[in-house]
C-alpha cells in the first residue's frame, strides 16, 4: 500500500505529485504540440489536455512501483 512522503511535518500522498509530474508532462507536450503547429488540429484543447493528463497519471502510477 502506498505510503504518504513526509517534508517534514507536511504529508504528501502520492497521487499528488504523480498528478503534478502528469501536468507538467501534458503541458510540455501541448508546448510542443503548439511550436509544431499541431495546435490547430484539437478541436476542445482543454479538454483534450485533460484527456492526456489522465493518460500520463495512469501510465506513472501503473509502471513506478512507489506511487
Amino acid at each position: 500500500m502506498p505510503h504518504e512522503i513526509a517534508l517534514g511535518e507536511v504529508y504528501i500522498p502520492p497521487l499528488l505529485l504523480v498528478v503534478i509530474i502528469a501536468y507538467a508532462l501534458a503541458s510540455f507536450a501541448f508546448f510542443i504540440a503548439g511550436k509544431l503547429g499541431l495546435y490547430r488540429f484539437i478541436a476542445f484543447p482543454v479538454i483534450a489536455e485533460l484527456c492526456l493528463m489522465v493518460i500520463f497519471v495512469n501510465a506513472i502510477s501503473k509502471y513506478i512501483t512507489i506511487f
